[in-house]
């Protein structure tokens, strides 16, 4: 039986448009978006969203590796510029998961900018019981560790835990140790699977 429902958070909770971040992130760097792709900022932003370095050393980092530097304040705005408002009608089956009597978890590979700008302009994430955060656990999704430090962390088995994820990798990631999963498509899919489950 489903005692915790764990719902991740970009794409599912939050909009995410890289469109706007990348223009003004190539811009600022005067580097190819082309190029961005296949670039990984010399693993700074990985650390940062393990908890390994502080925003400032990210930001020091991502200058020096481009060659070029940009305030802080700048560099924080571009980063953050990614995210938007809620996705529509999650908020809402939250409510209803949460009206429901079931607890309410979030685990999400972030870091400590992103989650900052969602607790504030995200309401839904007041209803949640337990926040289970990348850069705070130092583990990340698909990882088998951090999915049974979210079952530690809940004092339930892996199949007491339904994990809600947009992403197919950390979907298997949640299936691999028991965990049943819904993998986000949009909150329409989500409704109708939730009912199946008589979640709502």
């Amino acid at each position: 039986m489903i005692q915790h429902v764990i719902f991740d958070l970009g794409r599912v909770l939050v909009e995410v448009d890289l469109k706007p971040f990348t223009a003004e992130f190539c811009r600022a760097f005067q580097i190819d978006p082309l190029a961005l792709k296949s670039d990984q900022g010399n693993g700074a932003y990985l650390d940062f969203q393990l908890g390994k370095i502080t925003g400032e050393e990210f930001h020091r980092r991502t200058c020096e590796h481009y060659g070029r530097f940009i305030s802080l304040t700048q560099f924080k705005e571009i980063w953050l510029s990614m995210l938007g408002g809620p996705v529509p009608g999650t908020s809402e089956l939250v409510d209803r998961i949460d009206h429901r009597g079931y607890a309410l978890s979030l685990l999400s590979n972030t870091d400590p900018w992103h989650f900052e700008y969602c607790h504030q302009t995200i309401p839904a994430l007041q209803r949640f019981d337990r926040l289970f955060l990348s850069y705070e656990l130092n583990k990340k999704k698909p990882d088998a560790e951090i999915f049974w430090a979210v079952a530690e962390g809940l004092k339930a088995k892996p199949h007491q835990c339904l994990f809600i994820d947009d992403l197919e990798e950390n979907i298997e990631g949640a299936k691999r140790i028991g965990y049943q999963t819904i993998l986000f498509r949009n909150a329409e899919m989500l409704k109708r699977e939730l009912e199946l489950l008589s979640l709502i």
